[in-house]
C-alpha cells in the first residue's frame, strides 16, 4: 500500500551576509530584491526514508515585502543528491545568477516550477502577508508532473534516511524587506527587542533566524512575537540600534508531499 508523508524545508536566504536581502543603513535601509533568474536560496538539505519517494506536491509559503505580497512571479526549484558520499557543490552567491555548481549534472534529480505570474492558476487568493504557492501534478501552470526522489545512501542523518538538497531560483522580482525596526536600541544583555513600523507577526514566527541590516551576526532565533516585540531564545548576539531593520533569514517555508 502506498504511505504519504510530508517533509518540512526552512532554507536560509541570509547564510551569514545579510546584504542578500537588505542594503546597508545609509542613512536608511534599502532593498536587494531578488531577480529573474537569481540564486533564490542554495542548496538546503533534507532527509527522506530510505529508497527512492515521489514528490507528488509542493507547497510553499513565502514572505511578503513589509508586511504586505510579493509580486507575482515563479519560484523555480531543483532538487540533487549526493555523489559517493559528497554534497552537490555551491551553485554560488544568493541574490545574483549561477556562477559555480558546475558539478550539478552529476547531482541533479530534477526540478519542480510553482507558478506565481498566472494570477490564480498556482498562488492562493486572500492571505494578506505573503504569497502561498501549490503544485501538483493537476496544476494547470507550472509541474505537470510529478519526481521520483532517491538521495545517497550514505548521507542520511539518521539510520533509516537519505539526504536530498534543494535549491531554488527566483522568476522575477521578490523583495524580503520587512520595515520591521528598533524603537529603542538593544544590548546583548537582553532576549528582546522593541520594535516598530511593519507589525512584526507579518515578518517573522517561532524558530526564525533573525539579523539586523548591518550587521553579518545573526542575533538569534525566534522564541515567539508580538505585533511591537521579538522575544529570543537566547539574549541578542550582538547590539542593535534604534531604526536599524530587523530581516528573516527564513522567510520560505516549503512544504514538500511525498508517496512512497
Amino acid at each position: 500500500m502506498s504511505k504519504y508523508f510530508t517533509v518540512r524545508v526552512t532554507p536560509d536566504v541570509i547564510n551569514g551576509d545579510v546584504s542578500t536581502v537588505i542594503g546597508a543603513q545609509t542613512p536608511a535601509a534599502t532593498d536587494a530584491p531578488f531577480a529573474s533568474k537569481d540564486i533564490l536560496f542554495d542548496w538546503t538539505a533534507f532527509d527522506i526514508p530510505k529508497g527512492a519517494a515521489r514528490l507528488v506536491s509542493v507547497s510553499a509559503y513565502v514572505m511578503g515585502e513589509d508586511g504586505g505580497e510579493q509580486t507575482d512571479t515563479d519560484i523555480h526549484l531543483v532538487f540533487a543528491t549526493a555523489k559517493n558520499g559528497d554534497a552537490p557543490t555551491s551553485l554560488g552567491t544568493v541574490n545574483a545568477a549561477q556562477t559555480a555548481g558546475f558539478d550539478l549534472p552529476d547531482h541533479i534529480l530534477g526540478g519542480f516550477k510553482l507558478e506565481g505570474t498566472t494570477e490564480g492558476q498556482g498562488t492562493i487568493s486572500g492571505p494578506a502577508f505573503g504569497n502561498v504557492y501549490i503544485a501538483s501534478p493537476n496544476s494547470a501552470n507550472g509541474s505537470v508532473q510529478t519526481l521520483v526522489l532517491e538521495g545517497d545512501p550514505t548521507t542520511g542523518t539518521n539510520v533509516g534516511f537519505d539526504k536530498v538538497y534543494v535549491a531554488g531560483f527566483a522568476g522575477g522580482q521578490i523583495d524580503f524587506s520587512t520595515g520591521v525596526k528598533p524603537d529603542a536600541q538593544a544590548t546583548t544583555s537582553t532576549d528582546t527587542i522593541s520594535v516598530d513600523g511593519t507589525d512584526a507577526r507579518k515578518c517573522f514566527q517561532v524558530g526564525d533566524t533573525v539579523y539586523t541590516n548591518t550587521d553579518d551576526t545573526p542575533l538569534g532565533t525566534v522564541k515567539s512575537v508580538a505585533e511591537t516585540s521579538i522575544v529570543l531564545n537566547a539574549n541578542l548576539a550582538a547590539q542593535v540600534e534604534d531604526n536599524e531593520e530587523i530581516v528573516n533569514a527564513n522567510p520560505i517555508k516549503l512544504v514538500l508531499g511525498f508517496e512512497k
